[in-house]
């Protein structure tokens, strides 16, 4: 029994370095986005609509704008469509009109909400498989009837 909690306490003793240094990166990384002023930020939320604007054809923007997410087809896949969310979410693959997963990808630094809708749109049109690959896939959570294509509005509430 001694044995076992000189071990234990070994063991500990060799993660808490990791442990630590994972903990100054954490906290490096959350001091860098608090030190963004409110005008910087304001900036970056007036740019990202912006660039939100133009990278959205009339028919994404006013279903984004309406129903809060914004349906992108697959470039792969000829049944395949993704919907993203507007603001912090998964995004839902559907085929055939029925959901399939949910994929959790997130950027690595703070970024506003309108650009990581433009981040997802690039990354499914531009490398589907990149984005697949690098996306962690949720199962659904629901029953499937939950999530039907047409009326998906629960997120938005």
């Amino acid at each position: 029994m001694f044995m076992l909690l000189v071990l234990l306490a070994l063991t500990c003793l060799w993660l808490l370095p990791g442990l630590w240094a994972l903990g100054c990166r954490a906290r490096d990384r959350h001091g860098q986005a608090a030190a963004v002023s409110p005008s910087e930020r304001a900036l970056a939320e007036e740019r990202s609509r912006a660039l939100l604007r133009d990278m959205l054809d009339e028919c994404e923007y006013q279903q984004l704008m309406q129903h809060g997410y914004v349906d992108i087809a697959s470039p792969s896949h000829e049944q395949r469509t993704y919907r993203i969310p507007r603001n912090a979410g998964r995004v839902c693959v559907y085929e055939n009109g029925r959901a399939l997963v949910e994929l959790c990808v997130q950027p690595v630094i703070p970024l506003p909400a309108n650009d990581v809708v433009v981040m997802h749109k690039l990354l499914i049109e531009s490398d589907e498989q990149g984005y697949l690959a690098c996306a962690n896939e949720i199962p659904l959570v629901l029953p499937p009837r939950f999530y039907t294509q047409q009326n998906w509005t629960f997120m938005t509430l």
